[in-house]
């Protein structure tokens, strides 16, 4: 019996040989463009779905299932199942592993990462994370090209953690609509968070974003009911002024981003009549399979902030 014990937990590890004791940047010019693209894009994106990679990268669903299944043989993914209370169907997603970061980001910055880069805070559950990228993948379906509106710029919540520290929204969203331009900053919020959290997201909010409303910085908190939304509409008349807050509840968002309902507590307003006139109309609209070009890389993880110019005075030099 011991014997037997012994041989199952030394055989729990890869063997040398095998594919998931490859190093990532062993094989990074042999994987498909796609899949590098998408592997830097988990370091600020942390974790995805079959279906949001596929959307971000592949096309097919089961495409999108055969390489992520081929990236965890090669052990550069792991898969798992994750959950909640409030999720609790769940989902299966793939997050990188700790050796592959490590690879990966030894690739994306060969000299070691840029001076003055802040360290990452712990990150929010898989269950939350994919709930906000619930988002993105709305915006990126409704994107329209051929008339500048959409969503030109995405960072997701480790990418926010290095633009403002302490201060990390679920994500930052540059959305153009109408000519008007809008520096999101999303909080997905799940009903799980008391009172005085909310509060003291708000105060700190109004707190660093302290110019007056109108120049094209807003709140938004994406709530799962309208109730949810009155009582942070509540906490916020307590906290005046700085930056506005605005709610939507989430099935609205998810089924039309772009013409949904946001409110400000007192009056139902869409997203032009938050946003300021936009600066630019250069950017390109983020839409499905944006992954497939490695310049979009720039649009969704902290360079994405470098597009908004609303938020230039509150950035790292």
């Amino acid at each position: 019996m011991g014997t037997t014990g012994g041989r199952a937990q030394g055989g729990r590890g890869p063997k040398p040989d095998s594919l998931r004791s490859v190093r990532a940047d062993a094989v990074w010019t042999a994987l498909p463009a796609r899949d590098q693209h998408l592997l830097l894009w988990l370091l600020a994106g942390d974790v995805v779905t079959a279906q949001l990679a596929a959307l971000l990268a592949y096309g097919p669903l089961r495409v999108a299932q055969r390489r992520l299944a081929r990236l965890v043989e090669y052990g550069m993914l792991r898969g798992f199942w994750t959950a909640s209370a409030q999720r609790p169907r769940g989902r299966y997603a793939y997050a990188l592993t700790r050796a592959a970061r490590a690879d990966v980001e030894r690739l994306q910055w060969p000299e070691g990462a840029p001076r003055g880069r802040a360290a990452d805070l712990p990150a929010s559950p898989p269950v939350h994370q994919l709930a906000t990228h619930d988002l993105l993948a709305a915006f990126l379906r409704a994107g329209r090209p051929e008339t500048g509106e959409g969503v030109f710029a995405w960072a997701p919540e480790r990418a926010c953690g290095q633009l403002f520290g302490f201060l990390r929204p679920d994500a930052l969203a540059g959305v153009r609509v109408g000519g008007r331009t809008l520096a999101l900053l999303l909080e997905r919020d799940l009903g799980t968070e008391r009172g005085e959290v909310l509060a003291d997201k708000v105060r700190r909010y109004r707190m660093v974003f302290s110019q007056a409303p109108g120049d094209g910085i807003a709140v938004g908190f994406v709530v799962e009911s309208a109730r949810r939304a009155q009582s942070i509409h509540a906490l916020g008349r307590r906290l005046p002024g700085g930056v506005p807050v605005v709610t939507a509840v989430a099935d609205q968002l998810l089924a039309d981003p772009l013409g949904a309902a946001w409110s400000d507590g007192q009056s139902i307003r869409r997203i032009e009549e938050v946003a300021a006139p936009a600066a630019s109309s250069g950017e390109r609209i983020l839409v499905p399979g944006c992954l497939l070009d490695a310049d979009a890389l720039a649009a969704l993880d902290d360079r994405a902030a470098s597009a908004l110019s609303a938020l230039s005075p509150y950035l790292p030099g």
